[in-house]
């Protein structure tokens, strides 16, 4: 179920915020950008609510006093029809709406924002089409997790940029053939790349090391850094004339 009463007041409300934290060097030029970007592309508040999903606890309580995007959903499958749905992946849950566990972008834009993963594995599927799925106000429970991802002529995104994923293991199954995979995490996490890329090309990107953040450094004005965190992601499975960037 997504929330759109409110939101015009609530992407103002939000961008004053992210206005805030830019000047006052809390996010570089990028970030400022990106997030700006998504708070005017945003559909509902429950994407809204994501893109503050690292900012300090209590000014996330100020913009959202009661949090939207991990409440229970009490939605029938239907309402998937939407390009935009949250979703949970507990025991019950996706035994009642998705017996397959899968979920799948075919021909089209598809964004999923993801509230609760345990350790029951869960699939996104991407076909001809463009995947994102966010983790970034996800409640892990458990200690390690699977998931199984097929990306065929797609482009699909993993945002695992969540604090709560310290003393995680994360396995990544890929399947993909002329494809690109980007996968967003923390700082401070071990990545173990054993996927097998048949003419395919595999990144890591540190964006600390950006041109624009390269350039504050120099004029002395470094913005603050998100706390590193002990983690592991796993990659495993093949590419075919595909690629796969890890950006933190």
């Amino acid at each position: 179920m997504k929330t759109t009463y409110g939101l015009p007041a609530k992407r103002e409300e939000l961008i004053d915020v992210l206005n805030t934290a830019f000047a006052e060097q809390n996010l570089d030029d990028e970030e400022y950008e990106n997030r700006i970007k998504e708070a005017l592309n945003a559909k509902c508040i429950e994407e809204l609510e994501v893109i503050v999903f690292d900012f300090p606890r209590e000014i996330k309580d100020k913009l959202f006093p009661t949090s939207i995007v991990t409440q229970k959903s009490d939605f029938p499958p239907a309402a998937f029809s939407s390009s935009t749905k949250p979703i949970t992946n507990s025991r019950s849950d996706l035994t009642n709406f998705f017996p397959s566990r899968s979920l799948k972008a075919i021909f089209t834009t598809d964004k999923e924002l993801v509230p609760i993963l345990t350790e029951k594995s869960i699939h996104f599927q991407a076909v001809f089409g463009t995947q994102k799925v966010d983790f970034r106000n996800c409640r892990f429970e458990g200690n390690r997790f699977r998931i199984d991802v097929d990306s065929i002529f797609a482009e699909t995104t993993l945002d695992l940029r969540n604090q709560d994923l310290a003393g995680k293991h994360i396995d990544i199954f890929i399947k993909g053939v002329f494809n690109e995979i980007k996968i967003y995490i923390p700082t401070g996490g071990i990545v173990q790349k054993n996927t097998n890329l048949i003419f395919g090309d595999y990144s890591i990107k540190d964006k600390k090391n950006g041109f624009m953040n390269q350039i504050n450094k120099f004029l002395g004005n470094e913005t603050s850094q998100t706390e590193s965190i002990n983690f592991t992601i796993t990659l495993h499975g093949n590419i075919f004339l595909g690629a796969v960037k890890v950006i933190y």
